[in-house]
Formats: C-alpha cells, sequence, structure tokens
C-alpha cells in the first residue's frame, strides 16, 4: 500500500503543470532608488554630452531617464511625470548635437509594433556622484 501511494504521489509531481514565475519588475522610484543609493546630488545642469564614451541609461517607469556617464549618474525627471513611459517602451530622441538638453522631447514608441505611444519633455539633468 505504502508503494502505491509512493508511485501515486511521484506520479502527481512528475505530471504537475509547470507555471512560470512572473519576472519581478522593478519600478521607476526602485530603479532611482538603487542608482542614487550612496551617491550625492550636484548643482542640476541644461545639458549632458551623450558623445562620452562609457554611456549607460535606465527608464525610470514615469518619472524619466537615468544616464551614467563614468562614474556619474545624470538624472531627469521628465516636466510633469510621464506616466506612458514603461520598461517595455522604446525612447527616441531627436538630437541636434552630441548632447541632450532640458526641453528636448523624447519620443515614446510601444516595443515591437513601432507604434507611437506619446511625448515627454526632458527636465534638468542632476548628476548623483559617489564620495
Amino acid at each position: 500500500m505504502r508503494t502505491l501511494i509512493h508511485a501515486a504521489l511521484v506520479a502527481g509531481l512528475v505530471t504537475a503543470p509547470i507555471v512560470p514565475v512572473a519576472a519581478k519588475v522593478e519600478t521607476g522610484e526602485a530603479k532611482l532608488a538603487r542608482i542614487t543609493t550612496g551617491r550625492t546630488p550636484g548643482k542640476t545642469v541644461d545639458c549632458i554630452n551623450l558623445g562620452i564614451s562609457n554611456n549607460d541609461s535606465e527608464k525610470l517607469s514615469g518619472i524619466g531617464m537615468a544616464y551614467r556617464q563614468g562614474t556619474t549618474w545624470y538624472v531627469s525627471h521628465f516636466e510633469g511625470g510621464c506616466p506612458q513611459l514603461r520598461d517595455d517602451t522604446i525612447v527616441v530622441t531627436k538630437l541636434h548635437s552630441s548632447q541632450l538638453c532640458r526641453g528636448d522631447i523624447a519620443d515614446l514608441r510601444m516595443s515591437g509594433a513601432n507604434i507611437p505611444v506619446g511625448s515627454c519633455i526632458f527636465g534638468d539633468f542632476t548628476p548623483y556622484t559617489k564620495q
């Protein structure tokens, strides 16, 4: 009897459906906290140079964008927020020089479909550096 129960339990485990685990999505606020923790904000600047190597960027869902230049992160909060900015949104900026500036427009597109979902305006850029 014990063997029969054991076999039934094993069969149940083997044939149980595999349910995918949803990936944890990091909120814009959580990303901002991760980027700025242990860093000191500096004086805001109107523009940042995107021509510098070692750049990295992070979308801050609903908030704005963060750009890394060397060891410094520059954070720009979109004016009035940007609720349509999500992790799966493509951000398209039209630059007139190698700089991204306050007042420049970020056009947002749906990932995979290239369908416009809105536009947001960059605010000042705040540098965050390690001390």
